[in-house]
C-alpha cells in the first residue's frame, strides 16, 4: 500500500470506477459518452474593484442533470443585500443551461441553512456532530 496524493493514480482510479459503473448500470450505459460522467465546474464572483466580496462555486454532473454547490461566501457587510441570492441564482442558471434539473449542497447549522431554505432548498438529511457539536444539513432543490 502507498499513501498520499497521487494525481496520476486518481485519474486511473476514476477511469476504473467509470468502467465498473458502465458495466453494472443500465442507466449509466444509456447515458455514457466519453468524459460526460465527469463533473464540470461553474462559478459566479462578486468583486469590489479587485477585492473579492462574494462567490459561489459548484460543479455539474451533466449526465445526471445535477448541480452541486460546493462553496459559497458573501462578505459580512453585504449579507442581506441580495448579493448571495444573486450569486446562487447565477450558478443555478448556468446549471440549467447545461440541462440540470436538480441542485444539492450542504451547510452547517452555524452557516446558512435558513438562507438556502429561503432560496428554495429543502433539507433531506442531517449529519449530527459533523463537525462535533454541530449539524450538517444536506439540502436539495428542483431547478
Amino acid at each position: 500500500m502507498v499513501t498520499g496524493p497521487r494525481p496520476d493514480l486518481e485519474e486511473v482510479l476514476t477511469d476504473r470506477l467509470v468502467e465498473f459503473n458502465v458495466a453494472a448500470s443500465e442507466a449509466v450505459r444509456e447515458r455514457f459518452e466519453p468524459d460526460n460522467l465527469r463533473s464540470n465546474p461553474l462559478a459566479a464572483w462578486a468583486l469590489d474593484g479587485e477585492r473579492l466580496v462574494g462567490g459561489c462555486v459548484g460543479r455539474t454532473e451533466d449526465v445526471w442533470h445535477w448541480l452541486t454547490v460546493d462553496t459559497m461566501w458573501v462578505d459580512a457587510s453585504l449579507r442581506g443585500t441580495g448579493l448571495g441570492r444573486a450569486l446562487l441564482a447565477s450558478v443555478e442558471d448556468q446549471a440549467r443551461a447545461r440541462g440540470c434539473r436538480w441542485a444539492k449542497l450542504n451547510t452547517w447549522d452555524f452557516q446558512a441553512p435558513g438562507f438556502y431554505g429561503a432560496c428554495g432548498y429543502d433539507v433531506y438529511a442531517r449529519e449530527v456532530d459533523y463537525p462535533p457539536g454541530h449539524v450538517n444539513h444536506l439540502m436539495r432543490k428542483d431547478l
